[in-house]
Formats: structure tokens, C-alpha cells, sequence
């Protein structure tokens, strides 16, 4: 699994600069949590940061930075449903998300607050965008990217037109069967089949937003795409995990195929060979959170859909499935 950003375009009027961001390994690390796991910190950008005049020092991908960090910060209307505001294209092997930040927004203030429109920047009008981050709705919790903008000479100027947005592509190696898109790599971004649900607590009734998701259940092997010969669950062969990967021991014995022919003898029958695909199985359930105890309910579905890669080894394996960025 790949994640690349696409760039980072931002719009001051009529001028336009475009440049790619740098992807933190806490991005990679939500992200790949959220596919295995049912309960993991989230992962989705739901706010801007803007730095101004200088940026941060010494931020490479292993840094912690925080909204506290940045001067100004930007999300949509209703920033716990920021998702609303993202544009999303999917395919069997990708999902590009479109995140943009507007004049629409609301914005704030470091040491203050109160909400305010974007009429704000004028406040900073002639000062210089040094520095742009993007993290999730809590801002106690480190950023997912970074982008240093002091070389771009960026200025804000009274009462111009400002948008920031940012395009990024997920995309697993493999091609998706019995699903859309690969979900498990947008749980927290996709929104899938969102139901409002009445749940009780103590006697007040509340409303909760309920989605599917995807989680990884098992592995295996076949001949056809989405199709397993031979399946393994995840917890009887997973054999090493760290925050970027899991790894598998498989056994992985090459068959092959006998097709019928002009010779074809009472008692012989057709059989294929099973040297194509290696395949991951993945399980959809419900989820949704309850405010009131802070937590998760989970509703397993017996439903499933799958990712198949071209598998060319055999024998005894180590199979690793990674997350990675894609800097090309």
C-alpha cells in the first residue's frame, strides 16, 4: 500500500503555487492501524494550520507538531464533519481524496477560542505564509503533514480570495473484488453506507452516526481474482507486527494444473493450477461511538470482500503486508 500527496495548491487571489507536501509517519501509522484494528486513533484531515513569517525548525518525518505550533487554523462549517467538505475518486486499486480549506471556513486564532470568518486574515494582511500543516478535529493530537512555504513568498493580502486545498492518492497494490474501492484504506474518510442511529443512554435518546468499515481477516491463495483455494486467518499465521507493517508465515506449495485432452481416459478430471494470486480477505463491520461512555460499539457483518495481488513464490513464505509513502 502506497501514499503519495499529490501537492498542496494554494490560491491568494489570482496567484496560484503549488508544491507536495511531506507525509509524517504518524499519517502512516493511523492509517495502517485503522485497518487492522476496529478501535485506533483517526485518521482523517479535518484542519489546516497556517504558520506564519517563519516556519518550524528540523521537522523531518518522525516529528511531533501540533496545532499549537501554527498561528491560524482552518475548518469547515460544522468541523466535526469536515469529511463533507472532501472530494473523492475511487477505483479498484485507488482512492484519491481532495481536502479543501476556503474562505467558507472558520477560523482561529492561536490563544484565542472564538470563531471567526475568514475576513480574519485581513488582520495579516503583509504577512508571510511560512509554513502549512493538516491534522485531525482534536488539536492535542499530532499533525499528519507538513509543508515549508518560506521560500514560495506567500502574502496575504486584504479581503482576496484564499483556498488551500491538498489531493492525495491511496493505493494498494492489489485489485479490489466484492467492494467499490479498497475501503480499509479510507475508514475514517469514506463515510460508508452512514446511517443516523437512536440509542438509549439512561433514558435520553441521542443520535449517532453509524458506518461500515473494513478490517483484514485473512490470507490466502487462488487462481482467480478474489477466489481463495487456501485460506489462513490473520491471528493463526500473523508471526511479527510494527507500526508500518504485519508479517505472515505461509506455506505455499505450487500445483499444477491437468486439462482435458484428445486422450482423455475414464477417471481423469480437470483440475487448475493455483500459481496466480495472493489474496487478503478483508471483513466489514458497523461502527459507531457513543459520547456519552466515550465508547466504540462494533457490529461484525458476515461480509467480506478481498484484494488480490500476482503471486510468483512458493514454498515456505514471509509474506508482509506494508504501508509506505510515494514520494515519485
Amino acid at each position: 500500500m502506497k501514499v503519495k500527496n499529490e501537492y498542496v495548491q494554494i490560491k491568494m487571489g489570482n496567484k496560484i503555487w503549488t508544491h507536495k507536501n511531506m507525509i509524517l509517519n504518524e499519517y502512516l501509522e493511523r492509517l495502517f492501524k485503522s485497518q487492522t484494528e476496529t478501535i485506533c486513533e483517526p485518521c482523517y484531515v479535518t484542519k489546516c494550520y497556517i504558520k506564519l513569517d517563519e516556519p518550524l525548525e528540523n521537522v523531518d518525518y518522525d516529528s511531533k507538531i501540533y496545532a499549537s505550533d501554527f498561528d491560524i487554523s482552518i475548518s469547515g462549517a460544522s468541523p466535526t464533519k469536515a469529511w463533507l467538505k472532501t472530494r473523492i475518486t475511487t477505483n479498484k486499486n485507488y482512492i484519491k481524496i481532495n481536502y479543501i480549506f476556503d474562505t467558507s471556513g472558520t477560523y482561529k486564532i492561536k490563544g484565542d477560542n472564538l470563531k471567526h470568518r475568514a475576513s480574519i486574515l485581513n488582520k495579516y494582511a503583509n504577512r508571510k505564509i511560512a509554513a502549512i500543516g493538516f491534522g485531525i478535529y482534536n488539536e492535542e493530537e499530532p499533525l499528519l503533514a507538513y509543508l515549508d512555504t518560506s521560500n514560495m513568498n506567500i502574502i496575504i493580502n486584504y479581503n482576496e480570495n484564499f483556498t488551500i486545498s491538498r489531493l492525495d492518492t491511496l493505493k494498494s497494490d492489489g485489485i479490489s473484488k466484492g467492494i467499490e474501492y479498497p475501503l480499509h484504506l479510507i475508514n475514517d474518510v469514506a463515510k460508508k453506507d452512514l446511517e443516523w442511529k437512536e440509542i438509549d443512554v439512561g433514558g435520553r435518546i441521542i443520535d449517532v452516526e453509524e458506518t461500515t468499515r473494513a478490517k483484514l481477516y485473512s490470507i490466502g491463495f487462488g487462481n482467480t481474482i478474489g477466489y481463495m483455494e487456501e485460506e489462513y486467518l490473520i491471528d493463526d499465521v500473523e508471526v511479527d507486527r510494527d507500526n508500518y507493517s504485519i508479517t505472515f508465515d505461509v506455506s505455499r506449495t505450487k500445483k499444477i494444473g491437468h486439462y482435458p485432452s484428445e486422450n482423455l481416459q475414464l477417471g481423469f478430471y480437470p483440475t487448475m493450477d493455483n500459481s496466480k494470486y495472493l489474496i487478503f480477505k478483508y471483513k466489514l463491520y458497523r461502527r459507531y461511538k457513543n459520547d456519552f461512555s466515550d465508547q466504540y460499539v462494533i457490529t461484525d457483518l458476515d461480509k467480506y470482500y478481498t484484494i488480490s495481488k500476482l503471486n510468483d513464490n512458493f514454498g515456505n513464505l514471509k509474506v508482509k503486508l506494508k504501508i509506505e509513502r510515494n514520494d515519485n
